[in-house]
């Protein structure tokens, strides 16, 4: 960039430097001329040289010796050295030198031609004659008498060297100029560049640009929120999943406390060397926001921070679908290692020649049908997801010692459409209500009739209405406290596990995190609720003690998750027109 630079100032300078020259030489030989001119006039209207003039004028034969020592000789020597001309040559009518600064030239005829002179012309040329080369101004002398008759002229010349050296000195000078310029021009462009360089570290124009579009390619590709903080903490840049995150409109809007909080931090942890990022949540309308603040540095620049945003709502989701995958994974597991038991014992009792224990076992398995889910009363519901999900849960709730069972009166007639949302947030009730009876001692009604190897109950009620999913989970857990604000259980931070319904610290500048965030213990139902919200539904405390099961109970609703049924998508066409 700077060798660019400086072509660019060596070729404006050069046609300056030029054009002033140009300009100089016309002004120098436009000066002399005018001054020659002005010389010649002052002394062709002298009114003494004008009487000699044309009394010399008037005779026909001239003493060159008279000449030599006369007035007009005198006078002229005296405007010459005066002026400071080359020379000033007076001649009478008939071309005859009446002065000149060489005496033996005295009476001699003009060496160039006075005819335009004499005609009564005034001219400004550059002519060569005994003296040599010169810039001479001929001007008539006109009659004494005033009779307008031309008796004489007036020649001035100036050197044609004298006028070189003059043009010479000012080329010389906008040559100095133009160096001056060239040495300053290169300054300031090795300054400009050292700037540019150490304000973009060292990448060049064409780097920057290729920067540029590559941020905004990985920006705008990005599904995660980035915003970009200068070293004072102003935010530099933020994609179009950021500002759809935070609520801005094309401009960038006010940055919430917590996220400025944040990127501060990590700037004036940067400061002191530490380059550790800083992670947190905030929650901004009904999205909570996985928060991570990295400090940028390259080299020995600070360059602010870098905060990434993620919606917590969709990683919880995908956290809780393969949690159920795997607990059903591991629910097929021992369904496999039973049946594999089985038939090792059916091998055993043939290898030993017991055929007819070994076929009394096959037709008593025969009779039980398949292995069973520890799940009573799956068998009422019909949809695979809805299924999947219970099954495994119940695999892993039998583990912690708690039975799950569907209630009685559960009736879904659709399967889901939506199931993605559904299975999230049934799974998180579920758990937390294993949880609490696994929490709690075992001392309620309902789980008094239970085997000793049980902790408890869960129960989970189904109903659907058209295609929208109304359910119930409730425990047999210590439940809650009637007194108490409900409400603020689905805080940001709360965990539905006893002696923990205090709000968690959302700051990011909270540090530590609880043992079980990784899992989304203390965020889940406030995340259920959002979820539920968010397609017109609602997820509540339906008691603080369930008058069966003696814990809590949640009441869940979520609109238009059922497919239609074949009814409800006839009436639908009927009633748009459509053919069914």
């Amino acid at each position: 960039m700077l060798v660019s630079q400086l072509g660019v100032i060596v070729l404006v300078l050069a046609l300056s430097a030029t054009t002033s020259a140009w300009l100089g030489s016309r002004a120098v030989a436009q000066t002399n001329a005018t001054h020659a001119l002005s010389t010649a006039r002052t002394l062709a209207e002298d009114p003494q040289l004008r009487q000699e003039v044309t009394e010399a004028s008037a005779q026909d034969r001239l003493d060159v010796e008279v000449l030599r020592e006369g007035p007009v000789q005198a006078q002229a020597e005296q405007v010459r050295r005066r002026a400071q001309v080359e020379f000033v040559v007076v001649a009478d009518i008939h071309g005859t030198r009446l002065s000149h600064p060489d005496p033996a030239e005295i009476g001699q005829h003009l060496s160039t031609s006075p005819d335009r002179a004499l005609a009564g012309e005034e001219n400004v040329y550059q002519q060569t004659g005994t003296l040599g080369s010169t810039v001479r101004a001929k001007v008539p002398v006109y009659s004494s008498e005033d009779d307008g008759s031309v008796v004489g002229l007036v020649s001035v010349g100036i050197s044609s060297s004298v006028q070189g050296a003059d043009i010479r000195r000012e080329i010389l000078a906008a040559g100095l100029v133009a160096a001056a310029a060239l040495g300053i021009g290169a300054a300031v462009s090795l300054a400009l560049v050292r700037r540019l360089e150490r304000a973009t570290l060292g990448v060049g124009p064409e780097e920057l640009a290729d920067m540029a579009r590559h941020q905004e390619a990985v920006l705008q590709g990005l599904d995660d929120g980035v915003l970009g903080f200068s070293p004072s903490g102003a935010v530099t840049l933020s994609n179009a999943r950021a500002r759809s995150m935070l609520g801005w409109a094309e401009q960038d809007g006010p940055v919430p406390e917590p996220i400025a909080r944040g990127a501060h931090r990590a700037i004036d942890a940067a400061h002191a060397g530490d380059l550790s990022p800083v992670r947190g949540r905030h929650r901004v309308g009904d999205r909570i926001l996985l928060i991570t603040t990295v400090p940028v540095r390259r080299g020995a620049v600070e360059m602010g921070a870098v905060v990434t945003l993620q919606d917590e709502t969709q990683i919880l989701t995908m956290g809780r679908q393969l949690e159920s995958v795997t607990a059903m994974a591991q629910a097929l597991r021992t369904q496999r290692h039973e049946f594999a038991n089985r038939l090792h014992t059916v091998l055993g009792l043939v290898d030993t020649g017991a055929g007819e224990e070994a076929g009394d076992y096959l037709r008593r398995i025969l009779r039980s049908g398949p292995i069973a889910a520890p799940v009573e009363g799956i068998e009422a519901l019909e949809d695979p997801y809805l299924r999947a999900l219970l099954e495994a849960k119940g695999t892993l709730s039998a583990e912690a010692g708690v039975l799950l069972r569907v209630s009685p009166e559960s009736l879904v007639l659709s399967p889901l459409a939506e199931p993605e949302d559904v299975t999230m947030i049934l799974g998180n009730l579920i758990d937390n209500a294993v949880r609490a009876v696994v929490d709690a001692p075992r001392s309620t009604t309902a789980a008094e009739d239970l085997p000793e190897q049980l902790q408890g109950i869960v129960e989970v009620h189904l109903l659907s209405a058209g295609q929208d999913l109304h359910a119930t989970v409730a425990d047999s857990g210590p439940g809650l406290d009637a007194a108490a604000d409900t409400g603020i259980l689905f805080a940001e931070g709360v965990t539905g596990r006893p002696g923990a319904q205090e709000p968690a610290p959302a700051d990011p500048e909270a540090g530590a995190q609880e043992p079980d965030e990784a899992h989304g213990h203390g965020i889940g139902l406030a995340l259920c609720r959002r979820a539920a919200r968010r397609r017109g539904g609602e997820l509540w405390v339906a008691a603080a003690r369930d008058a069966e099961l003696g814990g809590a109970a949640f009441g869940l609703l979520l609109p238009g998750v059922l497919r239609p049924s074949a009814g409800e998508s006839e009436s639908r066409s009927t009633s748009t027109g459509e053919q069914p």
